[in-house]
């Protein structure tokens, strides 16, 4: 199966090109509804405060939750600093010990993947 050249999937899904500083070559990007795209450094320090949020909101320490996802309290507070970057899998961890769904640590940083106007959007 050949499937769409890649100049029609970027032109079917109305991805932009960026260049982002963080990223050494151009990429693609879905424009959220006010046409502002957030470079990866920012989406960055919104999902790490978006976890920080989600801890607060639980009334949880640093000191009482680094330790369920198996890390210090120092590695975890880089975490929610937005200076040290989480893999996949950490974030799913951090889902499980938070009872957080991806939704809600996600959304905040690209609520326009959850936005109910353009439903091939609706993840």
């Amino acid at each position: 199966m050949a499937g769409p050249s890649l100049e029609q999937w970027i032109s079917d899904l109305g991805l932009q090109q960026v260049n982002d500083p963080d990223v050494d070559k151009p990429v693609y990007r879905l424009p959220p509804p006010d046409g502002r795209i957030t470079l990866s450094s920012a989406l960055e320090e919104k999902i790490s405060a978006s976890i920080r949020e989600a801890r607060d909101r639980r009334n949880l320490s640093r000191s009482k939750l680094a330790p369920l996802p198996g890390l210090s309290e120092a590695v975890y507070a880089r975490y929610e600093a937005s200076v040290s970057r989480l893999s996949v899998g950490r974030l799913i961890h951090l889902c499980e010990v938070l009872g957080a769904s991806p939704e809600e640590l996600l959304a905040p940083a690209a609520p326009h993947l959850w936005a109910k106007t353009k439903a091939k959007w609706i993840c």
